[in-house]
Protein backbone atom coordinates (compact mmCIF):
# COMPACT_ATOMS: atom_id res chain seq x y z
CA UNK A 1 0.00 0.00 0.00
CA UNK A 2 3.01 2.01 -0.13
CA UNK A 3 2.05 3.46 3.57
CA UNK A 4 5.14 4.85 6.45
CA UNK A 5 4.87 2.35 9.60
CA UNK A 6 2.97 4.27 11.86
CA UNK A 7 0.45 4.79 9.39
CA UNK A 8 0.35 1.05 8.23
CA UNK A 9 0.08 0.07 12.35
CA UNK A 10 -2.67 2.51 13.00
CA UNK A 11 -4.53 1.14 9.69
CA UNK A 12 -4.07 -2.69 10.95
CA UNK A 13 -5.40 -1.43 14.44
CA UNK A 14 -8.36 0.07 12.81
CA UNK A 15 -8.90 -3.19 10.89
CA UNK A 16 -8.74 -5.05 13.82
CA UNK A 17 -11.13 -2.94 15.65
CA UNK A 18 -13.45 -2.62 13.00
CA UNK A 19 -13.90 -6.94 13.48
CA UNK A 20 -14.26 -6.77 17.00
CA UNK A 21 -17.21 -3.85 16.73
CA UNK A 22 -19.03 -6.09 14.13
CA UNK A 23 -18.61 -9.08 16.54
CA UNK A 24 -19.60 -7.14 19.08
CA UNK A 25 -22.87 -5.73 17.39
CA UNK A 26 -24.04 -9.62 17.37
CA UNK A 27 -23.83 -10.19 20.72
CA UNK A 28 -25.39 -6.31 22.10
CA UNK A 29 -27.97 -5.77 19.06
CA UNK A 30 -30.44 -5.53 21.90
CA UNK A 31 -28.93 -2.86 24.23
CA UNK A 32 -29.89 0.27 21.81
CA UNK A 33 -26.90 2.99 24.21
CA UNK A 34 -24.33 0.09 23.25
CA UNK A 35 -24.93 -0.32 19.24
CA UNK A 36 -25.38 3.30 19.21
CA UNK A 37 -21.85 4.02 20.92
CA UNK A 38 -20.28 1.18 19.14
CA UNK A 39 -21.58 2.36 15.57
CA UNK A 40 -20.14 6.01 16.85
CA UNK A 41 -16.74 4.57 17.04
CA UNK A 42 -17.09 2.66 14.16
CA UNK A 43 -17.62 5.63 12.16
CA UNK A 44 -14.16 7.30 13.96
CA UNK A 45 -12.70 4.41 13.10
CA UNK A 46 -13.58 4.81 9.13
CA UNK A 47 -12.52 8.69 8.93
CA UNK A 48 -9.01 7.33 10.48
CA UNK A 49 -8.77 4.85 7.72
CA UNK A 50 -9.58 7.95 5.38
CA UNK A 51 -7.21 10.12 7.18
CA UNK A 52 -4.87 7.35 6.41
CA UNK A 53 -4.96 6.90 2.42
CA UNK A 54 -6.10 10.87 2.13
CA UNK A 55 -2.66 11.89 1.01
CA UNK A 56 -2.00 9.55 -1.37
CA UNK A 57 -6.05 10.09 -2.92
CA UNK A 58 -5.11 13.72 -2.97
CA UNK A 59 -1.75 13.08 -4.92
CA UNK A 60 -3.31 10.40 -7.25
CA UNK A 61 -6.56 12.49 -8.16
CA UNK A 62 -5.55 16.43 -7.79
CA UNK A 63 -1.64 15.72 -8.20
CA UNK A 64 -1.02 17.63 -4.74
CA UNK A 65 2.03 15.95 -2.81
CA UNK A 66 1.36 16.07 0.80
CA UNK A 67 4.57 16.45 2.60
CA UNK A 68 6.02 13.72 5.19
CA UNK A 69 6.22 15.34 7.88
CA UNK A 70 2.96 17.30 7.47
CA UNK A 71 1.10 13.61 6.80
CA UNK A 72 3.04 11.92 9.74
CA UNK A 73 1.89 15.10 12.20
CA UNK A 74 -1.91 14.95 10.52
CA UNK A 75 -2.46 11.14 11.45
CA UNK A 76 -0.58 11.11 14.48
CA UNK A 77 -3.18 13.73 15.42
CA UNK A 78 -5.88 12.09 14.67
CA UNK A 79 -5.18 8.87 15.69
CA UNK A 80 -4.52 10.97 19.64
CA UNK A 81 -8.55 12.38 18.82
CA UNK A 82 -10.59 9.72 16.82
CA UNK A 83 -8.75 6.54 18.23
CA UNK A 84 -6.88 7.05 21.67
CA UNK A 85 -9.25 10.31 22.69
CA UNK A 86 -13.05 8.32 21.92
CA UNK A 87 -12.38 4.50 21.22
CA UNK A 88 -10.01 4.50 24.31
CA UNK A 89 -11.57 7.06 25.98
CA UNK A 90 -8.88 9.04 26.70
CA UNK A 91 -10.54 12.50 27.42
CA UNK A 92 -12.52 10.74 30.31
CA UNK A 93 -9.49 9.06 31.68
CA UNK A 94 -7.57 12.19 31.28
CA UNK A 95 -9.11 15.96 32.06
CA UNK A 96 -6.44 17.74 29.69
CA UNK A 97 -6.28 15.03 27.05
CA UNK A 98 -8.48 17.66 25.05
CA UNK A 99 -7.25 20.58 25.40
CA UNK A 100 -3.55 18.97 24.25
CA UNK A 101 -5.59 17.66 20.86
CA UNK A 102 -6.93 20.86 19.88
CA UNK A 103 -3.53 22.93 20.98
CA UNK A 104 -2.13 20.46 18.48
CA UNK A 105 -5.16 21.12 15.98
CA UNK A 106 -4.73 24.37 15.96
CA UNK A 107 -0.58 24.12 15.12
CA UNK A 108 -1.74 21.77 12.58
CA UNK A 109 -4.33 23.49 11.03
CA UNK A 110 -2.40 27.17 10.60
CA UNK A 111 0.73 24.96 8.91
CA UNK A 112 -1.77 23.66 6.54
CA UNK A 113 -3.32 27.01 6.03
CA UNK A 114 0.26 28.54 5.64
CA UNK A 115 1.31 25.62 3.25
CA UNK A 116 -1.85 26.39 1.08
CA UNK A 117 -1.68 30.35 0.37
CA UNK A 118 2.17 29.81 -0.28
CA UNK A 119 1.30 27.96 -3.46
CA UNK A 120 -0.52 30.79 -4.43
CA UNK A 121 1.67 33.22 -3.46
CA UNK A 122 3.63 33.94 -5.71
CA UNK A 123 6.07 36.39 -7.73
CA UNK A 124 4.50 39.63 -8.97
CA UNK A 125 6.80 41.69 -10.97
CA UNK A 126 9.25 42.64 -8.12
CA UNK A 127 6.53 41.80 -5.22
CA UNK A 128 4.91 38.54 -3.17
CA UNK A 129 1.44 38.59 -4.31
CA UNK A 130 0.32 38.98 -0.51
CA UNK A 131 1.51 40.66 2.02
CA UNK A 132 2.88 39.14 5.57
CA UNK A 133 0.23 40.26 7.73
CA UNK A 134 -2.52 38.94 4.79
CA UNK A 135 -0.87 35.70 5.59
CA UNK A 136 -1.01 35.66 9.31
CA UNK A 137 -4.57 37.25 8.92
CA UNK A 138 -5.81 33.97 6.61
CA UNK A 139 -3.57 31.56 8.80
CA UNK A 140 -5.57 32.10 11.46
CA UNK A 141 -9.33 32.54 10.05
CA UNK A 142 -8.41 29.22 8.19
CA UNK A 143 -7.62 27.22 11.33
CA UNK A 144 -10.85 28.76 13.54
CA UNK A 145 -13.35 28.26 10.44
CA UNK A 146 -12.16 24.55 10.15
CA UNK A 147 -12.18 24.74 13.82
CA UNK A 148 -15.49 26.09 14.23
CA UNK A 149 -16.90 23.09 11.57
CA UNK A 150 -15.58 20.46 14.06
CA UNK A 151 -17.73 21.88 16.47
CA UNK A 152 -20.89 21.93 14.41
CA UNK A 153 -19.98 18.31 13.43
CA UNK A 154 -19.50 17.21 17.23
CA UNK A 155 -22.99 19.45 17.74
CA UNK A 156 -24.69 16.94 15.27
CA UNK A 157 -23.03 13.78 16.40
CA UNK A 158 -23.75 14.78 20.30
CA UNK A 159 -27.65 15.29 19.20
CA UNK A 160 -27.77 12.16 16.75
CA UNK A 161 -25.78 9.93 19.15
CA UNK A 162 -26.71 10.59 22.75
CA UNK A 163 -22.89 11.77 23.12
CA UNK A 164 -21.07 14.38 25.46
CA UNK A 165 -18.56 15.52 22.53
CA UNK A 166 -18.73 19.26 23.46
CA UNK A 167 -18.87 18.82 27.40
CA UNK A 168 -22.34 19.58 27.83
CA UNK A 169 -22.86 17.17 30.40
CA UNK A 170 -21.29 16.33 33.62
CA UNK A 171 -18.38 15.02 33.47
CA UNK A 172 -15.58 14.48 30.73
CA UNK A 173 -15.97 11.87 28.74
CA UNK A 174 -17.06 11.46 25.05
CA UNK A 175 -19.38 8.54 26.22
CA UNK A 176 -20.69 10.52 29.73
CA UNK A 177 -24.30 10.54 29.93
CA UNK A 178 -24.74 12.34 33.42
CA UNK A 179 -26.65 15.55 34.14
CA UNK A 180 -26.58 18.73 31.53
CA UNK A 181 -24.94 21.64 32.35
CA UNK A 182 -26.50 25.38 32.55
CA UNK A 183 -25.61 28.36 31.18
CA UNK A 184 -22.08 29.49 30.75
CA UNK A 185 -20.66 25.40 31.81
CA UNK A 186 -22.16 24.69 29.25
CA UNK A 187 -20.27 26.30 27.01
CA UNK A 188 -16.95 26.30 28.89
CA UNK A 189 -15.44 22.89 26.35
CA UNK A 190 -16.77 24.50 22.66
CA UNK A 191 -15.04 27.61 23.46
CA UNK A 192 -12.04 26.87 25.20
CA UNK A 193 -11.31 24.62 22.16
CA UNK A 194 -11.73 27.45 19.73
CA UNK A 195 -9.67 29.93 21.79
CA UNK A 196 -6.95 27.00 21.79
CA UNK A 197 -7.30 26.44 18.32
CA UNK A 198 -7.01 30.53 18.26
CA UNK A 199 -3.69 30.50 20.07
CA UNK A 200 -2.15 27.53 18.35
CA UNK A 201 -2.67 29.07 15.03
CA UNK A 202 -1.14 32.54 16.07
CA UNK A 203 1.63 30.59 16.88
CA UNK A 204 2.00 29.77 13.06
CA UNK A 205 0.79 33.22 12.09
CA UNK A 206 3.54 35.18 13.69
CA UNK A 207 6.06 32.61 12.12
CA UNK A 208 4.82 32.48 8.86
CA UNK A 209 4.85 36.91 9.03
CA UNK A 210 8.36 37.10 9.98
CA UNK A 211 8.99 34.09 7.62
CA UNK A 212 7.66 36.43 4.52
CA UNK A 213 9.14 39.32 5.32
CA UNK A 214 12.38 38.09 5.63
CA UNK A 215 11.92 36.95 2.04
CA UNK A 216 10.74 39.84 0.95
CA UNK A 217 13.23 41.85 2.38
CA UNK A 218 16.09 39.50 0.48
CA UNK A 219 13.99 39.85 -2.85
CA UNK A 220 13.86 43.59 -2.08
CA UNK A 221 17.17 43.86 -1.85
CA UNK A 222 18.22 41.75 -4.75
CA UNK A 223 16.13 43.80 -6.80
CA UNK A 224 18.00 46.94 -5.83
CA UNK A 225 21.11 45.14 -6.69
CA UNK A 226 20.14 44.37 -9.87
CA UNK A 227 19.45 48.08 -11.16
Amino acid sequence: MGLNRLSFAIFVLCVLFLVGAALSLVFFHDDHAAVSRVAFQMFEVLLMILVIFLPKMLKSVADIKVPAVMDFGFVFFCFGSLILGDVVDFYGKFEWWDALQHGISGILLGILGYAIINLFNTLEGNKIRYTPIFVAVWVVCFALSIGAMWEIVEFITDGLFGLNSQQFLEGSGTFDNAAPLMGHEALRDTMEDLMLDFAGSFIVAVFGYFDLKKQRNVLLSFVEKMK
